[in-house]
């Protein structure tokens, strides 16, 4: 007699389940952003954020860096689908996702009390900015692709 693990296409089907799970996650992250399009806002916000605080009037121009990453965005758009919207998604906004958004604005708020007059502080403050920043902003991003798969997993069913 067989027994039920014994089945002869069990392993057939984990290995498709395994397939189409490796599948949907490839397709979140190649319909998603380029990854150096998220590296480059947080360091120009950093950047932005720092100067803006440290030299306010000489500084406002640097808000123009983000003219360039913008037009990257379109142009990178241009040629994808468009994603479905997660607004029915109550996991999305109740998750981990709303978490890392919440300490990223506590990050900013906090990071306002520090002031850096010099410049060795300017820079160690614009490190620590990128580093936080892009610590959240990638762990956001993944909470994201997991509600993406997520509502396309429910969507399918």
């Amino acid at each position: 007699m067989v027994s039920p693990n014994d089945r002869p296409g069990q392993d057939d089907a984990a290995r498709l389940l395994q397939s189409v799970a490796q599948e949907s996650e490839q397709m979140v992250k190649t319909s998603g952003n380029p990854r150096g399009l998220l590296t480059s806002v947080v360091a120009v916000s950093a950047v932005v954020f720092t100067l803006i605080q440290a030299y306010p009037p000489q500084a406002y121009w640097l808000t123009l860096l983000y003219l360039p990453i913008i037009l990257w965005y379109v142009l990178a758009q241009r040629g994808r689908a468009k994603p479905r919207t997660l607004i029915n998604s109550p996991s999305l906004l109740t998750g981990a996702y709303a978490g890392y958004f919440f300490l990223c604005v506590l990050l900013i708020n906090c990071l306002r009390f520090w002031d850096a007059t010099r410049m060795e502080e300017v820079l160690a403050k614009i490190l620590v900015t990128f580093i936080s920043g892009m610590f959240l902003v990638t762990k956001m991003q993944t909470a994201y692709n997991k509600a993406r798969i997520e509502d396309g997993n429910d969507q399918a069913n």
